[in-house]
């Protein structure tokens, strides 16, 4: 089946399964400048009517909000979503990025911010970075980054003490950027839509990364950007404000382990939220 055939399919999936299906709810306001919504998508590409799952979109105005990374080279220890945002004041944490096998500290792309270096080294096959904490106050809190399409990326991140480094899923001009596979788990996201706005994105269901990609161009988010930051069991995002508490953990890989995943395993490097 060629991947344009499955491209087909999984868009009608998106757009054609009736609305009361396929959105769990609109948009919650949990906290000024902070959103969230989950969509039913199928598990395992096309089992609609088997494991139903959501992929969870947090929404967070940077105006409301300061993003800021946790890692274990600063601090000493890896720690599961939770306890990052009860160590840093995080009210939301998601992963910051993929880490090294032989090195569970660091992250396999350019990641740094004011305090510490985890990753000096720009990885040549990534194309996306999240800049944030401006050296002058005048820039914008958050920034994008393409490096396939902004030709003056490496200025724009020396104007930025917070640097994270990761695949690109989507084009700046929404393409999808990955060939079909039959490898399929749980993932994680981070990305930015045309207001400037930053999302979370956290995806229980089990896709490739082309139907995940497929997902977030689909699905009513506006996107100018998102990058993959880990996958599987690994894949983590957690959320405390205002009274409402929501855990969202990865589920394993398809053709790996066929049990299902409950908890949060402890993870190196993080980017979380704090209200300014």
């Amino acid at each position: 089946m060629s991947a344009f055939f499955l491209r087909a399919i999984f868009s009608c999936l998106v757009l054609c399964v009736p609305a009361a299906s396929l959105y769990a709810e609109e948009w919650r306001v949990l906290a000024p400048g902070l959103e969230l919504r989950e969509f039913l998508i199928p598990d395992q590409f096309g089992d609609l009517a088997g494991q139903q799952s959501s992929m969870a979109v947090l929404r967070i105005d940077s105006g409301n909000y300061d993003v800021a990374l946790g890692s274990a080279l600063g601090t000493g220890r890896m720690r599961s979503m939770q306890e990052w945002a009860r160590h840093s004041g995080f009210v939301a944490v998601i992963n910051a990025g993929m880490f090294r096998a032989d090195d569970r500290m660091r992250s396999t792309g350019y990641m740094r911010d004011a305090n510490v270096v985890i990753n000096s080294f720009i990885h040549p096959n990534y194309g996306a970075f999240l800049a944030f904490h401006p050296r002058d106050p005048a820039l914008p809190a958050l920034r994008w980054v393409d490096r396939k399409s902004d030709a003056d990326w490496q200025e724009t991140l020396a104007d930025y003490d917070g640097i994270i480094q990761n695949y690109r899923l989507i084009s700046r001009e929404r393409e999808n950027l990955w060939e079909q596979s039959d490898r399929r788990h749980s993932g994680a996201a981070i990305a930015m839509d045309r207001e400037g706005r930053l999302l979370f994105v956290h995806c229980r269901p089990r896709l490739s990364l082309h139907e995940f990609a497929q997902a977030l161009i689909d699905l009513p988010l506006d996107l100018i950007g998102a990058m993959y930051v880990e996958g599987g069991a690994d894949a983590a995002m957690y959320v405390d404000v205002n009274g409402f508490v929501g855990r969202f953990v990865g589920e394993y890989r398809s053709d790996f382990f066929q049990g299902s995943n409950k908890n949060f395993w402890p993870a190196p490097n993080v980017l979380g939220i704090r209200p300014k």
